[in-house]
């Protein structure tokens, strides 16, 4: 047991390597691109809040307030998209002497980790000094929402992928079933906005409860009615977990092809 987790250790971090080479291999100009989707978002809500005339219900600038909501969003949208489709991007690395199914969704994941925490924080960092506006309170505990958004998401990201090795049909109806998670994320409200009938039904919304931790280490004062972080924890575990048993049954059928 010993000697083959250096193995695996070396393997992931190999892949890992190779998948951020792959994704930022135009250099510095494909790097801009990882932060443009994030912006547009962005400056697309603030526009919206513009328009509408809308204040934020915490006292702050609309821009740090719309990030606080569109960053944990993309982390889960990103990351379930990554994940999701690793399988069938990098079917012909399973070719490769000890390469898994598992090996690749696990470096697709540790490397949306890495891509998220950096663009958050070059991005907030960027927000309070255009804006003026103060640090976070508790910025460990916005890095620790930000990773709590990326467990949620590796966990149904992990479920959707090892599915979609079964039925192509459902890895292709993800992306529509993971629309209404935009509006059920607190991108334009807070819990506390909401009347008690809609916090008591979005409270079932995990990357509702993520967006509330995020905003309450962000903003001094700030305590949400309804934040936990054991739910979306347990959420994201479940899929991961369930997720086991239907990629064992997939191996199991493809080596009993193979020996026919």
């Amino acid at each position: 047991m010993r000697a083959a987790q250096p193995d695996l250790v070396s393997r992931l971090a190999t892949l890992v390597s190779r998948e951020r080479r792959t994704r930022f291999a135009g250099g510095a100009l494909s790097q801009f691109w990882a932060f443009l989707t994030p912006l547009s978002w962005i400056a697309f809500v603030v526009i919206i809040f513009r328009i509408l005339n809308r204040s934020p219900a915490i006292y702050v600038p609309p821009e740090i307030f719309v990030a606080t909501g569109v960053l944990p969003y993309i982390v889960f949208r990103q990351t379930i998209a990554s994940i999701s489709r690793t399988p069938a991007a990098h079917r012909y690395m399973k070719y490769i002497s000890g390469i898994k199914d598992a090996d690749l969704i696990t470096a697709t994941a540790l490397t949306e980790l890495v891509n998220a925490l950096v663009i958050a924080t070059v991005l907030f960092v960027a927000i309070s000094i255009a804006f003026f506006v103060p640090v976070p309170n508790n910025p460990a505990g916005v890095l620790i929402a930000l990773t709590v958004g990326w467990f949620l998401a590796t966990g149904i990201g992990r479920f959707i992928a090892v599915v979609g090795m079964l039925s192509d049909s459902f890895a292709r109806s993800v992306p529509i079933l993971l629309r209404p998670v935009f509006w059920l994320s607190g991108i334009f409200y807070t819990a506390t906005e909401l009347p008690g009938a809609a916090q008591e039904l979005l409270w079932f919304s995990p990357t509702l409860h993520v967006t509330e931790l995020l905003r309450e280490s962000y903003f001094i004062g700030y305590t949400s009615p309804i934040s936990t972080m054991l739910y979306p924890v347990l959420f994201g575990a479940t899929f991961f977990l369930i997720s086991y048993p239907i990629e064992w049954h997939i191996i199991r059928n493809r080596l009993s092809k193979e020996r026919l």
